[in-house]
């Protein structure tokens, strides 16, 4: 919750907190990882450590490595930017496109239908990740791709919307008696 109060911090109001929130689960990661892991640190070092033990090649591993670790970091920040938010006020949905550029909506609880979700294949249900839709009144959706545990996301979800929906109806309650008892007393006064 720490990272993501301050790399989400943009996308809140004041006052907002986040209460939960759905990322992508880790294997969206492994292909990539796996990738810059033997391009970026394996084969370059390998190569040096068995035979290629110059000072103008170890510059280049280095550098070439450090290009490897920049790269981790940015496959880092691309995973666990693609996120909604579950908050206190609403739901953000924000997709990660790049460094200059993301998208995000802010959707009202109360203009939220629900959401659904739906695990495919062996290692979908295996390691508990599935895609998830969340379902607006006006009849469009928000999709979030492979989602670390999609049941507990839509229980999460369902559970804020109802605590929310139920204290925004009891202020509501509360402002229409005192509303009325104020107009019978003004009544009262004027008979």
């Amino acid at each position: 919750m720490i990272i993501d109060k301050y790399l989400f911090k943009k996308h809140l109001e004041k006052g907002e907190d986040i209460l939960y929130s759905v990322h992508k689960h880790w294997i969206e990661m492994l292909k990539p990882i796996s990738e810059v892991s033997f391009f970026g640190l394996v084969l370059p070092w390998t190569l040096y450590f068995i035979g290629f033990q110059s000072k103008v090649f170890l510059w280049i591993v280095v550098i070439w490595s450090a290009i490897a670790m920049t790269r981790f970091f940015y496959i880092f920040i691309d995973w666990y930017s693609d996120a909604w938010l579950i908050t206190n006020m609403s739901v953000i949905t924000i997709e990660w496109q790049g460094i200059f550029s993301n998208n995000s909506a802010r959707l009202g609880y109360e203009d939220i239908e629900g959401a659904s979700y739906e695990i495919k294949g062996f290692w979908g249900t295996i390691l508990r990740f599935g895609n998830m839709t969340l379902r607006v009144m006006s009849g469009s959706h928000s999709d979030l791709a492979n989602v670390s545990s999609p049941k507990k996301a839509e229980l999460a979800l369902a559970r804020f919307q109802d605590k929310y929906l139920n204290d925004r109806n009891m202020k509501d309650t509360n402002s229409l008696k005192n509303l009325l008892s104020s107009l019978a007393a003004q009544h009262n006064r004027n008979k």
